[in-house]
C-alpha cells in the first residue's frame, strides 16, 4: 500500500466528489477491500484493474485512477456515485482515518 496514493484517493473524493470527510475513510476502506479481493494494494496497479477486478472493482478502480491522475474507465458518474453510497449504507463507520 502507498499511503501518497491512498492520501490522493482521500483527496479526490473529499474535494472533488464533495464527501465529508468521516465518510472517506468507510469510502478508502470498501475500496482497499476490493483491491484486496482483486489481488492488488491500493495503488496505481489496482487502478488499471478495470472489469477483470469485477463489478464492484471496476467502480473502485475507476475511483483510483481519477484519483491518481488518469482518465478513468467507461463507467459513469451516476453508477460510481450510487455504488458508494450503496458502500456508505452497508458499511460501518470508520471515521476520518483508517
Amino acid at each position: 500500500m502507498n499511503s501518497i496514493e491512498e492520501a490522493k484517493v482521500r483527496g479526490y473524493l473529499q474535494y472533488t466528489l464533495r464527501y465529508d470527510p468521516y465518510d472517506c475513510g468507510t469510502i478508502v476502506y470498501c475500496i482497499r477491500s476490493l483491491a484486496r479481493m482483486a489481488g492488488h494494494d491500493l495503488d496505481h496497479r489496482f487502478a488499471h484493474a478495470g472489469l477483470g477486478a469485477g463489478p464492484e472493482g471496476r467502480v473502485a478502480a475507476g475511483i483510483v485512477d481519477r484519483a491518481l491522475g488518469g482518465g478513468g474507465c467507461e463507467t459513469a458518474m451516476y453508477t460510481v456515485r450510487s455504488e458508494i453510497n450503496k458502500w456508505l449504507l452497508t458499511t460501518p463507520a470508520k471515521g476520518m482515518i483508517y
